[in-house]
């Protein structure tokens, strides 16, 4: 019986690695195009994921939110696929061949100061592809990343992670772990555009709409004493393009409720801001306001999204 719930895991690990192998044999041309056909497949195959980019993005940007908008939305994951499996594998030469750094000096202006840096970013461009920072700059950093309940699975996706030389933590218990590395003075990265738990009661403007918010990084941020530096890899002709922007100081910020509340505030201010300047390269399949299962009781009814996330998303007030 073990055998029999253990081949659907064997079976998914080995067309994995396999879809690997083929992604590194094809030339980059036609691995890019076969990324960008899975992209259209999963456009055709998942309606409720399609119809969620749709709304979201209608809702958050306006009228560019066209059907060709959420096709290259699919398509640029595809790409985002290939390109974090192509990276993880380039040597060092041909990497930084193929990765411009613009902002360099606020990345130097931070490490100069011998305090911990948190480097935030979103689920803009390739955000993978900043696991490789380690080769291109000579930095070390430790990120967290969920993982998955197949352990086959999850050591293939975390082997090519750590081929690009960032430290990889799981997320869950290691708050205190991540305040102690940068209370060190060292580095540690996060993704801050995911949603967070309403009993947090935390809510951040995205796009003109209250979104529930992760506390966690900014919590850990502050409690770190740490400086802030946002970062994010977008796709160009030839390559990518990382842009490391201006730092901000965490002791801008008082150490209570009200210092975590302002700059998850400036977080989500700065993600928004990005996602604006090439919004076809955020992840909005992800629901980023309210969950998937409400949404697709809202997708049957046609009701409105953003009076749904506007009465859903209201802080309680505690007396």
């Amino acid at each position: 019986m073990n055998v029999l719930k253990e081949a659907p895991s064997v079976l998914q690990a080995l067309l994995v690695r396999g879809a690997i192998r083929l992604v590194l044999a094809l030339p980059y041309r036609w691995a890019l195009s076969i990324g960008r056909v899975l992209g259209l497949f999963t456009w055709a195959v998942l309606p409720t994921r399609r119809r969620l980019v749709e709304v979201q993005a209608r809702s958050a940007i306006g009228e560019e939110a066209t059907r060709s908008f959420v096709l290259k939305v699919f398509m640029n994951q595809g790409e985002i696929l290939v390109d974090t499996i192509r990276y993880a594998f380039m040597d060092e030469d041909e990497l930084k061949s193929r990765i411009r750094i613009e902002g360099r000096e606020n990345l130097e202006e931070a490490l100069e100061q011998g305090r911990g840096v948190m480097m935030i970013t979103g689920h803009i461009g390739n955000w993978e592809i900043l696991s490789n920072l380690p080769r291109l700059v000579g930095i070390q950093f430790c990120v967290m990343a969920d993982r998955r309940e197949d352990e086959r699975l999850e050591a293939v996706i975390d082997g090519i992670r750590r081929r690009s030389g960032a430290t990889i933590l799981p997320p869950k218990g290691k708050a205190l772990m991540l305040v102690k590395e940068l209370r060190k003075g060292r580095l540690i990265g996060m993704v801050v555009d995911q949603r967070g738990r309403r009993r947090d009661n935390l809510f951040c403007d995205v796009f003109g709409m209250p979104a529930p918010t992760n506390p966690a990084p900014a919590f850990i941020a502050i409690k770190g004493d740490a400086l802030v530096l946002p970062v994010y890899a977008m796709k160009e002709e030839g390559g990518y393009v990382i842009r490391f922007d201006p730092l901000v100081d965490t002791r801008r910020f008082s150490p209570g409720a009200d210092g975590i509340e302002a700059l998850s505030r400036f977080m989500q201010t700065w993600v928004s801001t990005t996602v604006r300047k090439n919004p076809t390269w955020w992840f909005w399949l992800h629901s980023r306001w309210i969950k998937r299962k409400t949404f697709r009781s809202l997708a049957r009814s046609g009701g409105d999204f953003r009076a749904l996330v506007r009465s859903m998303n209201r802080p309680v007030t505690r007396e």
